[in-house]
């Protein structure tokens, strides 16, 4: 034991003189293959992270009222077939649009369909149609694909009352949607991320992981608008609560608050699951739903 305390008197003595090129070392960047740059602890830590990265496409919502019924939007009204029956919830009351992709405007992404359009519907209700018992039974929410969107007659929806298009659904006004490619490294909130313990190295302290948390979650969130990728959360994640039909589901779509437009409960998040195989069937009848706030 005094050899040890030996040897670390005379390291003391080599770091106090190597401490500038060590703090001139981490303020320098490191230009990554994505174009983001990030501090040389990090591109260490992403390596090792490398096993865990998650492809994922990020969504960029703007208001926007010059959206024609094919577009991918937040919101607004949706393309549907004028024969076909509109969505209705667990009442008979039309339900309304949350989302509408169109991934013939989405780059692609593994997994997902790459043609036709995906839709997001929620009752107007105080809980955003959400049914904590079972979240996946799609009575207070709908989620519908048309793979064919050849329709030339289009619904006019005057059925839609203007009084229920003004509630208080999560998107309050129609947002146009940008999508880009993006690759998630981390997050706490998914049950699919490893432990804190197997991630982090022996011989750093706990600011020095704190630091490197920071920095990988600014540059790569978790939260904010998404398919694909890690989920966020600001409780818990609905797939590890004991419920094992839901532990292989995959993030589908991530809805985050954007005030002043959007806004889950108080300030909260919006997701939607679904199983790989299901996802590649192109079978959205079993999709797992769930938002919570703080």
């Amino acid at each position: 034991m005094m050899l040890y305390f030996q040897c670390m008197s005379i390291w003391d003595l080599f770091r106090k003189k190597k401490e500038p090129v060590q703090e001139q070392q981490k303020q320098q960047k490191v230009l990554l293959s994505d174009g983001k740059e990030a501090s040389a602890n990090l591109v260490k830590w992403l390596e090792q992270l490398q096993p865990y990265a998650l492809p994922c496409i990020r969504i960029t919502a703007t208001r926007s009222d010059e959206l024609f019924f094919f577009d991918s939007k937040f919101g607004g009204l949706p393309y549907w077939p004028a024969n076909k029956p509109y969505p209705v919830d667990g009442y008979g009351k039309y339900m309304y649009l949350l989302a509408q992709l169109n991934f013939s405007q989405i780059p692609p992404l593994e997994g997902f369909p790459s043609k036709g359009i995906l839709q997001f519907y929620l009752a107007d209700d105080d809980v955003h149609g959400l049914d904590f018992d079972s979240p996946a039974t799609q009575t207070n929410f709908r989620v519908v694909y048309f793979e064919d969107t050849t329709a030339t007659q289009l619904d006019n929806f005057d059925f839609l009352q203007q009084q229920q298009q003004e509630s208080a659904l999560p998107v309050e006004r129609q947002m146009g949607l940008q999508f880009a490619t993006g690759t998630d490294y981390f997050s706490y909130s998914d049950v699919r991320f490893p432990e804190e313990e197997a991630i982090m190295e022996e011989g750093h302290t706990a600011e020095y992981w704190q630091a490197l948390e920071k920095e990988v979650t600014e540059l790569y969130p978790d939260n904010g608008h998404k398919m694909g990728g890690y989920a966020y959360f600001t409780q818990y994640d609905p797939r590890d609560e004991g419920k094992a039909d839901y532990k292989d589901y995959i993030l589908l779509l991530q809805i985050d608050s954007q005030l002043p437009h959007i806004c889950w409960g108080d300030v909260g998040v919006g997701n939607f699951f679904i199983h790989p195989d299901d996802l590649k069937r192109k079978d959205f009848s079993k999709v797992l739903y769930n938002w919570d706030c703080t």
